[in-house]
């Protein structure tokens, strides 16, 4: 099984991730070529997701009479990595865990930037077969080329 950890900086643009995809099963082939053991049938991506949570700010700022919408009980998840939508559908298995290490009250508050809800994040595991891999990391280059 091969392990694949896909943590980068946030503002590296999405046309660059299939390129990297790429050059990482051309070296896998070479690899193999080469006889060395890199011969995976499966792959684990280890990613990172994100739920939108109501701010602790706007809960102490809002009145009793003022009830906003309640997103609690269908939260969303988010991708941080949108390349990780498309290796998810072709997914043998896919799965989230929380993150064991507590953040200090008000956390989420600090991630809401440009937004009213804050985020808490999650990490996410995706099991792919090598042959769908392989096909994933083709659709992925389809959907983030480079403007023409």
């Amino acid at each position: 099984m091969g392990l694949i950890l896909t943590e980068r900086l946030i503002n590296i643009p999405t046309e660059v991730v299939p390129p990297m995809y790429t050059m990482l099963l051309e070296e896998i082939a070479w690899a193999l070529e080469d006889k060395e053991p890199y011969d995976f049938s499966h792959y684990l991506i280890l990613s990172k997701t994100y739920e939108e949570v109501e701010s602790k700010l706007d809960m102490e700022e809002s009145r009793p009479q003022k009830k906003k919408k309640k997103s609690a009980d269908t939260s969303e998840v988010f991708y941080f990595h949108p390349e990780d939508e498309t290796f998810q559908r072709h997914a043998l298995c896919h799965g989230r865990y929380q993150y064991t290490h507590p953040h200090p009250e008000g956390h989420s508050d600090s991630k809401r930037a440009f937004q009213e809800l804050g985020i808490k994040a999650s990490g996410s595991l995706i099991l792919i077969e090598a042959s769908k891999f392989e096909v994933a990391v083709k659709e992925v280059a389809e959907l983030f080329k480079p403007p023409a």
